[in-house]
């Protein structure tokens, strides 16, 4: 049934605290920005209401399903942590802003969302749970940035140079090394 020919009331809700739909609305909104690319103005529109809708979740904690009644029949979420990681993934793929990756992989943020802890829908990606796609996500996410790491020492060496330090944003989360710390490659 196309949507203009319903013809039963169909109730809007408002919420305050409804971190797992805002932060799942934010990700399907990067998502359509890298879709559309090719078209800057409406491209960074989408990121501009996925940026507005991911504040707002991290803002106003809460489920969706615990502030109405009548919510809680059709999307009756348990948490949001998952969404947190999934809107985070994706804000970072339409944005290339470090923080929402840093959010996204943050141990205690994994924690939250249940990726150390199994359970029985551990690893199915479903409308409530959101991490198996985040994790998939990420997991290429690392791969290709560690290749791109590679290429950037081999650059590097061909042209002669004798010390690379890295030891900033994402290259300190790819080899999993604190901020703090140095690698240094000789060459």
């Amino acid at each position: 049934m196309r949507p203009e020919d319903i013809n039963y009331p169909r109730p809007v809700y408002e919420c305050h605290g409804c971190s797992d739909l805002a932060a799942e609305m934010a990700a399907a909104l990067a998502a359509a920005s890298i879709v559309f690319k090719d078209n800057k103005a409406y491209s960074h529109k989408l990121v501009h209401g996925a940026t507005t809708l991911f504040k707002f979740s991290r803002d106003q904690r809460g489920r969706y399903s615990a502030g109405n009644a009548d919510s809680s029949l059709f999307y009756n979420s348990t948490s949001y942590w998952d969404e947190f990681v999934w809107g985070g993934a994706w804000m970072y793929l339409a944005t290339g802003n470090l923080s929402y990756l840093q959010l996204a992989t943050h141990p205690t943020m994994a924690k939250h969302a249940g990726a150390f802890w199994g359970g029985p829908d551990y690893g199915v990606f479903s409308w409530d749970n959101k991490l198996a796609g985040a994790q998939v996500g990420l997991h290429e996410l690392s791969f290709y940035l560690f290749h791109l790491l590679l290429e950037l020492v081999l650059l590097l060496y061909e042209n002669n140079y004798k010390v690379v330090c890295l030891f900033d944003g994402i290259t300190s989360w790819i080899l999993g090394i604190s901020s703090r710390k140095c690698i240094v490659l000789y060459m």
